[in-house]
């Protein structure tokens, strides 16, 4: 009897303490002093500065040797092939230091095809009888006449494809893989890794000319041509790729029947050359082409940003002056890098990818867009950052050999109309939320 009378006591105390938790706050004793606001504008005057800056990468320093004839575009891939194959070697017995005379029966000559679109249809490539004395000075004007009576082959590389694969015992212990073959005996492979193409091309002596003053040094050319799209790349020295050729050929020896032998060598000099020629540096902003150019573009970050926002996107808009050359379709892509100090022309850049910032550019695009929001939020938050970057095509052997179309690599160069041109001068569209204070509970 006694215990009742002091649990009702204590419930009773504690109702009297209890508030109504459901009973909402009153504003704006509990809510924030304000409210959120979104801003999207578009700073026309974010880049203060702007210059290009080149050439960086010339056309034998590339990854790849772009052959293509577009109508607006004729570019042609040029080698030349190391020598050192003396007309004479010493005889085969140990002892005897007398040299014999080598009898060339034939050559190979073996090219990658690292790019090229499978669309394409009636897809020929023919090579070309160059002169010996080629190089990096050698222009497409210079080339006309070897590219018009000294043809040496020509292979339809969709008759290859669209033909049956070989792969009997003979076959797979030559080629070690499945090949392609035509009746003139030239031999196509797929890679296995990466649907590169490596085309083989028998030579006899009469297109293989073996001329023992020049220790067997040759040069040829590559011109393609197709119903459309006759835009290929050919694996480059540089990356790896390049060109070889197999001379097989045979000497005698005092003691048994001739000796057969094999050299092989690659390139001492592969590039391209194309028409028109991309012109010189004016005004705008230039990206790309062969030699590469780059531009470089600096910001001035509002003070907005910096002391009183918070940046949600930021989107770089860049208006090409005209039509950028190559076929209908073509794309490549642009990449922006951070330079770590700005020194002009020869500003060093990041070397982390992870703050690169690409942007895919096809051929008949009337804008560029690129996305630059981690990097906009990086330059408002450190006031010391060097707020600056480089335009350029991406750098060479960037995840692996030839998987984008690197500096050097090909005519295409895009242009932008720059800082100096008001009414399409480069801007940086950017959605932010203003900072607003809480308030006091």
């Amino acid at each position: 009897m006694t215990r009742r009378p002091t649990r009702l006591i204590l419930l009773l105390a504690l109702g009297a303490c209890t508030e109504e938790a459901t009973a909402p706050g009153v504003c704006p004793d509990y809510c924030p002093g304000g409210q959120i606001a979104v801003v999207d504008t578009i700073f026309t005057d974010m880049v203060e500065r702007d210059s290009t800056f080149g050439p960086y990468v010339e056309a034998n320093q590339g990854e790849a040797l772009a052959v293509a004839d577009v109508g607006v575009v004729d570019s042609r891939a040029i080698f030349r092939m190391f020598g050192q194959v003396p007309p004479r070697v010493t005889n085969r017995p140990s002892p005897d230091t007398t040299t014999v005379p080598i009898t060339v029966d034939s050559a190979r000559l073996q090219i990658n095809i690292v790019r090229r679109d499978t669309a394409s249809t009636n897809l020929w490539i023919k090579f070309y009888r160059l002169p010996l004395d080629i190089d990096s000075t050698t222009t497409f004007a210079q080339l006309v006449q070897p590219f018009t009576d000294s043809i040496v082959d020509s292979v339809n590389v969709s008759t290859l494809l669209a033909g049956p694969k070989i792969y009997d015992s003979v076959t797979l212990a030559t080629w070690g893989d499945t090949i392609r073959t035509d009746s003139a005996g030239h031999v196509l492979t797929i890679g296995r890794a990466d649907s590169t193409l490596l085309l083989y091309v028998h030579l006899d002596t009469t297109q293989a000319r073996y001329v023992g003053a020049d220790s067997g040094t040759i040069a040829y050319g590559v011109r393609v041509s197709a119903d459309t799209l006759a835009s290929i790349g050919l694996g480059s020295n540089e990356s790896g790729r390049g060109a070889l050729l197999k001379w097989f050929y045979t000497y005698p020896d005092t003691n048994a029947a001739p000796v057969q032998a094999i050299a092989q060598r690659g390139p001492n000099f592969d590039s391209f050359v194309f028409t028109p020629p991309t012109p010189p540096v004016d005004s705008n902003l230039a990206v790309g082409g062969a030699p590469a150019a780059r531009s470089i573009l600096r910001f001035a970050i509002p003070p907005i940003l910096r002391d009183s926002a918070d940046v949600v996107r930021a989107t770089l808009i860049l208006v090409p002056v005209g039509p950028v050359p190559g076929a209908a379709g073509d794309s490549f892509e642009v990449v922006a890098r951070p330079v770590v100090a700005d020194l002009g022309a020869k500003s060093p850049l990041t070397l982390n990818s992870d703050f690169w910032f690409r942007q895919r550019v096809y051929v008949n695009d009337s804008e560029v867009r690129m996305e630059i929001t981690n990097l906009i939020r990086a330059w408002a938050l450190d006031t010391t950052a060097v707020t600056a970057f480089v335009l350029g095509l991406p750098p060479r052997f960037v995840d692996g050999p030839v998987r984008r179309t690197p500096e050097g690599s090909s005519y295409t160069q895009i242009r932008f109309y720059s800082s100096r041109t008001p009414a399409f001068r480069p801007a940086v569209h950017i959605t932010y939320v203003k900072r607003y204070a809480f308030g006091t509970p």
